[in-house]
């Protein structure tokens, strides 16, 4: 609620400068899940897999240069994992995870623009995002022996029941905005929490890509002043 309430206050205040932006973002990219296994594990390794996000977008205006940008979005992650520990022939354990993991994600991010609207411009971006897990699944297979017995096991269940629902990443970006509205980023996010419900294990997403939108809104039209935010002046 108090996130949500900040928000709001952010919004109203932005209002007295200007209307919203507003339009849709797609992304296509890669993630991974940063993996430290526990200390029973002798080795461990992870690999990414194809991601994408796709959702709405407000971006709102405090000045000609700084904005505050939200919305929400559904994003697909994941990552897969390798850990195992060898003894000897009769004592080794290889076990490896598949995590394909469905969240919604509240961005709230802080925008620096180069130049007025109107023009051609280069945006740079920081802030976080906060994540919520919806679905998924996480696919279990491990093989190994123990007193020369070999053994196998396969499962496959929710993703909630390793990891926490509640995830916060910080994100950076950086890309082009277009005098028209519609702009292109490549952004990064890295989880800063633990998500882990695994004791001794750390689990944190990580995830990049490529984006693209267009900003709908009065004041977006070039051929329209808005309280002084475009600049019709030639360079």
């Amino acid at each position: 609620m108090k996130t949500l309430a900040l928000i709001a206050g952010l919004f109203i205040c932005s209002s007295s400068y200007a209307q919203l932006g507003f339009g849709p973002e797609a992304s296509l990219g890669s993630s991974n899940v940063r993996f430290v296994p526990n200390s029973a594990f002798t080795s461990s390794s992870t690999s990414s897999i194809f991601s994408y996000k796709f959702g709405g977008v407000i971006d709102a205006p405090f000045s000609k240069h700084i904005y505050f940008q939200s919305g929400l979005s559904i994003s697909h992650k994941g990552g897969n994992r390798n850990y195992s520990f060898y003894v000897s022939d009769s004592l080794n354990d290889y076990e490896s995870r598949s995590l394909v993991l469905n969240y919604i994600d509240l961005p709230l991010t802080m925008v620096y623009k180069t130049r007025s609207q109107g023009k051609g411009r280069a945006i740079l971006g920081m802030g976080a995002t906060m994540s919520y897990l919806m679905g998924g699944s996480n696919t279990f297979n491990a093989h190994g022996s123990y007193n020369d017995t070999l053994f196998t096991r396969y499962t496959k269940t929710a993703p909630d029941q390793i990891l926490r629902k509640f995830d916060i990443g910080a994100t950076f970006f950086i890309g082009y905005e277009m005098p028209t509205g519609l702009y292109f980023k490549l952004y990064y996010t890295s989880g800063v929490k633990d998500i882990s419900l695994i004791p001794s294990e750390v689990s944190k997403n990580k995830m990049w890509g490529i984006s693209a939108g267009f900003l709908f809104g009065k004041g977006r039209n070039i051929n329209k002043d808005s309280e002084g935010l475009i600049d019709k002046s030639t360079d």
